[in-house]
């Protein structure tokens, strides 16, 4: 029996293994679980141990980080720079100093309304909110009471995933947050297929739930982004 028992774990670590190397983006203890049919989190969180012990134990040079609310599997930060090579020439894009104000505001007054946020920077901000819900970095999560119900606007898993963060308790104060955001790369984002966006971020061990993404954006609205060429660096 106890065989057997250790038999299904490596089962479940491999399927849990292959889930994320397979995914491009971090996979809930939820999702994982309602994949593999393996009801207990304790298990699964088991399996994801074990999984890192062994990585380590074989000298990998990646491992499993907890990141926006789930798992995924990356490489150690001390072979960053080797794998930076391989994405030199890849075009990116970094966000201009009006669509970090705003996304900051959004971060620490989520959900926060259009209007919310225009109030605050007291400027329009159509064309910055476009372009930070085309990137992924928020999306609209609900809507208002006031007049109109206008749309709120979160946070997504995406925007911690650039930022390395588990959840929304783990921001840092406005300083530290702005800083991050300065420095932040941004590559163009991935071509999803329909309903596979990420709405806004949560925390780990929900239970799994159908992906929506957020609402289409007119994508000839500026995006607030000044682009860079890393080979001319």
């Amino acid at each position: 029996m106890e065989s057997d028992n250790r038999a299904e774990t490596g089962r479940l670590a491999s399927e849990i293994e292959a889930l994320l190397f397979a995914s491009d983006t971090p996979i809930s203890v939820g999702r994982l679980s309602s994949i593999t049919g393996e009801s207990s989190a304790k298990t699964i969180k088991e399996a994801i141990g074990e999984l890192e012990e062994f990585y380590r134990s074989c000298g990998r040079s990646f491992g499993i980080v907890q990141i926006a609310g789930g798992y995924q599997i990356a490489t150690l930060p001390e072979f960053a720079s080797t794998v930076s090579l391989l994405f030199k020439s890849r075009r990116k894009s970094r966000l201009t100093q009006a669509a970090l104000e705003t996304l900051a505001i959004i971060a620490y007054r989520q959900p926060i309304s259009r209007a919310g946020v225009e109030a605050i920077r007291g400027v329009n901000c159509d064309g910055v909110l476009a372009t930070l819900t085309e990137r992924e970095l928020v999306a609209i999560s609900g809507r208002g009471d006031g007049l109109g119900r206008p749309f709120l606007y979160s946070t997504t898993s995406a925007f911690l995933e650039y930022l390395g963060l588990k959840d929304i308790r783990d921001i840092p104060d406005m300083e530290e947050l702005e800083k991050s955001l300065e420095t932040l790369d941004l590559i163009p984002p991935p071509v999803h297929a329909a309903g596979d966006g990420d709405g806004p971020a949560g925390t780990d061990d929900g239970p799994a739930e159908a992906d929506h993404g957020p609402d289409a954006v007119d994508a000839t609205v500026y995006d607030g982004t000044e682009e860079e060429d890393d080979g001319d660096r």
